[in-house]
């Protein structure tokens, strides 16, 4: 049988820091009281934590979780991290749509902003302003368990020590699970690219949602020119950790110059399955995001794929795949009608069975799909139960 050790005495007292530093001693007691306490939860059956944000059907954000947003400068991080913070302080009697996202019922949340880039004349009271108004309250009004600081003012050594003291400070200030959004996250620390400097901030973070009811949704840039990769080693290593990792993006032409579509898609998900990406735009009336409607999302991919489209490459599938055909044939069959590239093809295809576009026969409505016979990959349509002559 296990046998859970007892907590450490001295003189029959529990053993206090000297002068705020743990003794050796002090430091085994610790770590034997997280032992304790993961034996006794591993002892009964687990419950595992329920969704505190969703987007549409799909689980986003999980309580007690590191979480990150990514993207180009320019590419409305914060302002998806606005429409986030928004659905979380909602007000029940608000009807204001916010890109799908929704926070779990029957609970209370506390959103903390942490600003590292912007003026403190306008640039950033706009922007809580604009959590605020989503949210349906009025901007003379200040919510309880809506809290927000600058560390712009701070130099970069003194920031870290700077956060850790308002973390400090919320989690007495408000008795309920807090979200705290950390835009940008790389300016949090002295220097980003330090492995020191880095795991420090991340250990930092660990251990505050271990031991309190606190999610972190972290926003960061990737690397300027073509690169995926967030910035820095802070970046790599904030990524491992992270639970979801969203990214933003300008959807790109056939010229590769930006559209005003914007691609909001998942790059990881731990705790679920990784997420189809959805598409929002810019809206000047809105003065945010607001989903793009599917009409607008096709144009500007079509757009995208100038040469080889999906519309062309659905009317192909629609004559030439009137019977299974092998992977190798299909993409030939195909490759030699659009006048592309193999490589273009396959993006196509993995593109019309990603997103389960209709393709039509005969007025008949059928999916596209795939499936193994022996070691070959076959191609074929599948009817659906609804067709365009219903």
């Amino acid at each position: 049988m296990f046998d859970i050790p007892a907590p450490l005495k001295y003189n029959g007292h529990s053993m206090p820091a000297l002068n705020g530093i743990e003794s050796a001693h002090q430091k085994l007691e610790r770590l034997l009281a997280s032992q304790r306490k993961i034996a006794e939860n591993k002892s009964k059956p687990i419950s595992f934590s329920q969704p505190i944000m969703w987007q549409k059907e799909n689980p986003v954000f999980f309580p007690k979780t590191i979480n990150v947003i990514q993207g180009k400068a320019g590419v409305h991080k914060s302002r998806l991290a606005e429409t986030i913070c928004a659905s979380l302080l909602k007000k029940p009697d608000s009807n204001r749509d916010l890109l799908n996202f929704r926070a779990a019922p029957l609970k209370r949340y506390a959103i903390c902003y942490v600003d590292t880039e912007r003026n403190l004349s306008d640039q950033l009271p706009y922007s809580l302003q604009q959590i605020q108004i989503k949210a349906g309250y009025p901007i003379e009004e200040h919510p309880y368990g809506y809290d927000y600081i600058s560390l712009l003012e701070f130099a970069r050594e003194e920031r870290f020590d700077m956060l850790n003291m308002y973390l400090e400070h919320i989690r007495t200030k408000f008795p309920m699970h807090v979200f705290i959004v950390l835009d940008v996250i790389t300016d949090c620390v002295f220097n980003f690219n330090d492995t020191k400097d880095s795991m420090k901030l991340i250990d930092m973070m660990n251990q505050t949602i271990n031991r309190h009811d606190v999610t972190f949704l972290c926003l960061i840039h990737e690397n300027p020119g073509n690169t995926d990769k967030a910035r820095g080693h802070l970046g790599t290593e904030i990524l491992n950790k992270a639970s979801t990792v969203i990214q933003i993006g300008f959807e790109k032409d056939a010229e590769n110059h930006n559209t005003d579509l914007i691609k909001v898609a998942y790059l990881k998900c731990r705790s679920s399955k990784k997420h189809e990406p959805f598409y929002v735009q810019y809206s000047d009336t809105e003065k945010g995001l607001v989903l793009a409607d599917p009409f607008s999302t096709q144009a500007a991919l079509d757009k995208k794929n100038i040469k080889a489209s999906l519309s062309e490459t659905i009317d192909l599938l629609s004559q030439f795949l009137t019977e299974p055909k092998s992977r190798q044939e299909l993409i030939e069959i195909l490759t030699d009608q659009l006048d592309c590239s193999k490589r273009t093809v396959i993006i196509r295809l993995k593109q019309i069975l990603d997103a389960q576009l209709p393709i039509v026969q005969n007025g008949v409505n059928y999916t596209f799909c795939t499936r193994t016979e022996g070691k070959e990959l076959l191609y074929y349509l599948n009817e659906t139960k609804s067709s365009f002559l219903d």
